[in-house]
Protein backbone atom coordinates (compact mmCIF):
# COMPACT_ATOMS: atom_id res chain seq x y z
CA UNK A 1 0.00 0.00 0.00
CA UNK A 2 1.33 3.47 -1.24
CA UNK A 3 1.51 6.16 1.74
CA UNK A 4 1.04 9.57 0.68
CA UNK A 5 4.30 12.18 1.48
CA UNK A 6 4.80 14.80 3.43
CA UNK A 7 4.51 17.25 0.63
CA UNK A 8 1.12 15.20 -0.18
CA UNK A 9 -0.39 15.78 3.04
CA UNK A 10 0.21 19.68 2.88
CA UNK A 11 -1.31 20.02 0.09
CA UNK A 12 -3.97 18.94 0.79
CA UNK A 13 -4.51 20.58 3.95
CA UNK A 14 -3.90 23.81 1.73
CA UNK A 15 -6.60 22.99 -0.80
CA UNK A 16 -9.01 22.36 2.61
CA UNK A 17 -7.94 26.12 3.84
CA UNK A 18 -8.67 27.65 -0.31
CA UNK A 19 -11.39 26.06 -0.01
CA UNK A 20 -12.91 23.67 -2.98
CA UNK A 21 -13.39 26.09 -5.68
CA UNK A 22 -9.86 27.82 -5.06
CA UNK A 23 -7.97 25.52 -7.91
CA UNK A 24 -10.31 24.33 -10.44
CA UNK A 25 -7.62 23.48 -12.65
CA UNK A 26 -6.22 20.10 -10.52
CA UNK A 27 -6.40 17.12 -8.53
CA UNK A 28 -6.26 17.76 -5.04
CA UNK A 29 -4.21 15.13 -3.83
CA UNK A 30 -0.81 17.16 -4.00
CA UNK A 31 -1.38 20.79 -2.94
CA UNK A 32 1.20 22.53 -1.12
CA UNK A 33 0.64 24.51 2.08
CA UNK A 34 1.20 24.97 5.83
CA UNK A 35 -1.25 23.71 8.12
CA UNK A 36 -1.50 27.87 9.37
CA UNK A 37 -1.72 28.86 6.11
CA UNK A 38 -4.41 30.16 4.10
CA UNK A 39 -3.26 32.67 1.91
CA UNK A 40 -1.05 32.24 -0.85
CA UNK A 41 2.09 34.57 -0.57
CA UNK A 42 4.90 35.16 -2.90
CA UNK A 43 8.13 34.90 -1.99
CA UNK A 44 11.66 36.23 -3.22
CA UNK A 45 15.34 34.67 -2.29
CA UNK A 46 17.72 36.82 -0.46
CA UNK A 47 21.30 35.92 -1.13
CA UNK A 48 24.82 37.11 -0.56
CA UNK A 49 27.25 39.01 -3.22
CA UNK A 50 25.34 40.04 -5.64
CA UNK A 51 21.87 41.74 -7.11
CA UNK A 52 18.80 39.62 -5.40
CA UNK A 53 16.47 42.54 -5.91
CA UNK A 54 16.35 44.17 -10.05
CA UNK A 55 12.73 44.48 -10.17
CA UNK A 56 11.78 45.37 -6.66
CA UNK A 57 7.68 45.81 -7.62
CA UNK A 58 7.54 42.98 -9.89
CA UNK A 59 6.43 40.44 -7.45
CA UNK A 60 3.47 42.57 -5.65
CA UNK A 61 2.30 43.52 -9.13
CA UNK A 62 2.16 39.95 -9.86
CA UNK A 63 0.43 38.82 -6.76
CA UNK A 64 -2.50 41.55 -7.71
CA UNK A 65 -3.06 39.87 -10.93
CA UNK A 66 -3.58 36.58 -9.30
CA UNK A 67 -5.51 38.13 -7.07
CA UNK A 68 -8.30 39.79 -10.00
CA UNK A 69 -7.93 36.66 -12.03
CA UNK A 70 -7.38 33.42 -10.48
CA UNK A 71 -9.58 32.06 -7.48
CA UNK A 72 -6.53 31.83 -5.14
CA UNK A 73 -6.71 33.57 -2.08
CA UNK A 74 -3.05 35.62 -2.26
CA UNK A 75 -1.30 38.17 -0.20
CA UNK A 76 -0.74 41.30 -1.96
CA UNK A 77 2.35 42.12 -0.34
CA UNK A 78 5.15 39.75 -1.06
CA UNK A 79 8.21 38.68 1.40
CA UNK A 80 11.95 37.83 1.08
CA UNK A 81 13.57 35.42 2.65
CA UNK A 82 16.79 33.70 2.97
CA UNK A 83 17.33 30.08 2.67
CA UNK A 84 17.74 29.25 6.81
CA UNK A 85 14.98 31.50 7.47
CA UNK A 86 12.14 30.07 10.12
CA UNK A 87 8.93 29.73 7.70
CA UNK A 88 10.66 29.05 4.56
CA UNK A 89 8.30 26.22 3.96
CA UNK A 90 5.12 27.97 3.86
CA UNK A 91 5.94 29.20 0.77
CA UNK A 92 4.93 26.89 -2.17
CA UNK A 93 7.28 28.68 -4.55
CA UNK A 94 10.57 31.11 -4.68
CA UNK A 95 11.10 33.36 -6.93
CA UNK A 96 15.40 33.96 -7.28
CA UNK A 97 15.65 36.90 -9.22
CA UNK A 98 19.20 38.76 -10.11
CA UNK A 99 21.39 40.69 -13.04
CA UNK A 100 24.56 39.18 -11.78
CA UNK A 101 26.91 36.54 -10.57
CA UNK A 102 26.62 35.95 -7.37
CA UNK A 103 28.73 33.99 -4.51
CA UNK A 104 28.29 30.15 -4.14
CA UNK A 105 25.77 29.49 -1.43
CA UNK A 106 27.18 28.06 2.48
CA UNK A 107 26.66 24.39 2.50
CA UNK A 108 23.68 25.36 5.19
CA UNK A 109 22.08 27.45 2.62
CA UNK A 110 22.17 24.37 -0.24
CA UNK A 111 20.97 21.94 2.62
CA UNK A 112 18.17 24.15 3.41
CA UNK A 113 16.75 24.69 -0.49
CA UNK A 114 17.36 21.23 -1.18
CA UNK A 115 14.85 19.87 1.70
CA UNK A 116 12.72 22.63 0.75
CA UNK A 117 12.43 21.20 -3.04
CA UNK A 118 12.40 17.80 -1.80
CA UNK A 119 9.20 18.42 0.04
CA UNK A 120 6.83 20.12 -2.32
CA UNK A 121 8.71 23.65 -3.13
CA UNK A 122 9.47 25.35 -6.37
CA UNK A 123 12.25 27.86 -7.58
CA UNK A 124 11.48 29.85 -9.80
CA UNK A 125 15.00 31.40 -11.43
CA UNK A 126 14.47 34.64 -13.69
CA UNK A 127 17.59 36.71 -14.99
CA UNK A 128 16.86 40.30 -15.18
CA UNK A 129 18.37 42.04 -18.61
CA UNK A 130 19.18 45.48 -17.19
CA UNK A 131 21.38 48.04 -18.64
CA UNK A 132 24.60 47.57 -16.15
CA UNK A 133 24.32 43.84 -15.27
CA UNK A 134 25.09 40.56 -16.40
CA UNK A 135 22.30 38.24 -16.79
CA UNK A 136 24.12 35.86 -18.61
CA UNK A 137 26.64 35.42 -15.64
CA UNK A 138 23.74 35.02 -12.96
CA UNK A 139 22.00 32.53 -15.24
CA UNK A 140 25.36 30.60 -15.16
CA UNK A 141 25.64 30.93 -11.46
CA UNK A 142 21.93 29.99 -11.05
CA UNK A 143 21.82 26.96 -13.03
CA UNK A 144 24.80 25.84 -11.52
CA UNK A 145 23.00 26.40 -8.15
CA UNK A 146 20.24 24.09 -9.74
CA UNK A 147 22.65 21.79 -10.06
CA UNK A 148 24.00 21.53 -6.81
CA UNK A 149 20.49 21.76 -5.04
CA UNK A 150 19.28 18.65 -7.88
CA UNK A 151 22.88 16.64 -8.49
CA UNK A 152 21.15 13.85 -9.91
CA UNK A 153 18.85 15.68 -12.28
CA UNK A 154 19.71 17.07 -15.87
CA UNK A 155 18.47 20.41 -16.65
CA UNK A 156 16.11 19.94 -19.41
CA UNK A 157 14.30 22.01 -22.12
CA UNK A 158 10.93 22.96 -21.11
CA UNK A 159 8.61 22.27 -24.38
CA UNK A 160 5.65 24.24 -24.73
CA UNK A 161 3.57 20.59 -24.75
CA UNK A 162 4.31 21.22 -20.97
CA UNK A 163 1.22 21.07 -18.62
CA UNK A 164 3.17 24.63 -17.36
CA UNK A 165 1.84 26.40 -20.55
CA UNK A 166 -2.08 25.49 -19.83
CA UNK A 167 -2.12 25.20 -15.59
CA UNK A 168 -4.46 28.43 -16.67
CA UNK A 169 -3.99 30.13 -19.61
CA UNK A 170 -2.83 28.27 -22.98
CA UNK A 171 0.07 29.76 -24.14
CA UNK A 172 2.36 28.95 -27.20
CA UNK A 173 6.00 30.01 -25.84
CA UNK A 174 7.30 31.55 -22.95
CA UNK A 175 7.89 35.40 -22.89
CA UNK A 176 8.94 38.44 -20.72
CA UNK A 177 10.41 41.95 -20.91
CA UNK A 178 12.11 40.43 -23.70
CA UNK A 179 10.93 37.77 -26.10
CA UNK A 180 13.73 35.06 -25.35
CA UNK A 181 14.41 31.62 -26.37
CA UNK A 182 10.78 29.16 -27.57
CA UNK A 183 11.34 26.80 -24.24
CA UNK A 184 12.04 27.35 -19.99
CA UNK A 185 14.72 24.92 -18.34
CA UNK A 186 13.94 23.05 -15.80
CA UNK A 187 15.17 20.43 -13.02
CA UNK A 188 13.04 17.49 -12.44
CA UNK A 189 12.14 15.71 -8.95
CA UNK A 190 10.06 12.95 -9.41
CA UNK A 191 6.84 13.75 -11.77
CA UNK A 192 7.22 17.58 -11.49
CA UNK A 193 9.56 20.41 -12.52
CA UNK A 194 11.24 21.50 -9.27
CA UNK A 195 13.90 24.37 -10.70
CA UNK A 196 12.22 26.22 -13.60
CA UNK A 197 14.50 28.77 -15.08
CA UNK A 198 13.47 31.79 -17.34
CA UNK A 199 15.72 33.76 -19.76
CA UNK A 200 13.22 36.16 -20.92
CA UNK A 201 13.33 38.97 -17.75
CA UNK A 202 9.61 37.74 -16.85
CA UNK A 203 10.08 40.25 -14.14
CA UNK A 204 10.98 43.30 -15.89
CA UNK A 205 7.40 42.90 -17.69
CA UNK A 206 5.58 43.29 -14.30
CA UNK A 207 7.48 45.87 -12.46
CA UNK A 208 5.04 48.81 -12.32
CA UNK A 209 5.53 51.97 -10.13
CA UNK A 210 3.03 53.44 -7.56
CA UNK A 211 1.96 55.60 -10.23
CA UNK A 212 0.73 53.19 -12.22
CA UNK A 213 3.86 53.17 -14.69
CA UNK A 214 4.99 50.26 -16.51
CA UNK A 215 8.92 50.34 -15.31
CA UNK A 216 10.47 49.02 -18.66
CA UNK A 217 9.44 49.02 -22.36
CA UNK A 218 8.52 45.14 -23.93
CA UNK A 219 10.20 44.28 -26.86
CA UNK A 220 9.61 43.27 -29.50
CA UNK A 221 5.68 42.94 -28.73
CA UNK A 222 4.64 45.59 -26.47
CA UNK A 223 1.52 45.48 -24.52
CA UNK A 224 0.55 41.89 -25.73
CA UNK A 225 3.70 40.55 -25.01
CA UNK A 226 3.44 41.91 -21.41
CA UNK A 227 0.26 40.05 -20.95
CA UNK A 228 1.67 36.74 -22.43
CA UNK A 229 4.48 37.44 -19.77
CA UNK A 230 1.54 38.10 -16.89
CA UNK A 231 -0.40 35.22 -17.88
CA UNK A 232 3.14 33.03 -18.00
CA UNK A 233 4.01 34.39 -13.93
CA UNK A 234 0.38 33.33 -13.10
CA UNK A 235 0.91 29.64 -15.33
CA UNK A 236 3.80 29.41 -13.21
CA UNK A 237 2.63 29.86 -9.86
CA UNK A 238 -0.65 27.38 -10.56
CA UNK A 239 1.98 24.95 -11.36
CA UNK A 240 3.67 25.14 -8.45
CA UNK A 241 0.74 25.26 -6.85
CA UNK A 242 -0.88 21.82 -7.69
CA UNK A 243 0.70 19.03 -10.18
CA UNK A 244 -1.47 16.49 -10.72
CA UNK A 245 -2.80 17.45 -14.00
CA UNK A 246 -4.26 15.34 -16.60
CA UNK A 247 -1.92 16.49 -19.94
CA UNK A 248 -4.52 14.87 -21.60
CA UNK A 249 -7.61 17.07 -21.30
CA UNK A 250 -6.14 20.00 -19.20
CA UNK A 251 -8.55 22.10 -17.27
CA UNK A 252 -8.46 25.44 -19.81
CA UNK A 253 -9.84 28.42 -18.16
CA UNK A 254 -9.21 30.84 -21.05
CA UNK A 255 -8.70 30.48 -24.60
CA UNK A 256 -5.10 30.10 -26.50
CA UNK A 257 -3.05 33.15 -26.45
CA UNK A 258 -0.38 33.43 -28.78
CA UNK A 259 2.87 35.31 -27.87
CA UNK A 260 3.91 38.05 -30.65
Amino acid sequence: MNHPTHASLSRRHFLSALGATALLTCAPTRLWSSSAATHLRLAQLIYSDGNWQPRPTALRRLAWELHKRTAVPVELEPVSTTPTATGLGRNPLLFMLGDRPFAPFPKAHLDHLRRYLRLGGTLIIDPAHTVDGDPTGFRAHAHNLAAELLPDAAATPIQTEHVIFRSFYRLTRPTGRIRGPETLTGWPLGDRMAIISTDHDLAGALARDNLGNWEFPVEPGGDRQRENAFRLGINLVMYALCLDYKNEQPHLRFPQSSAP
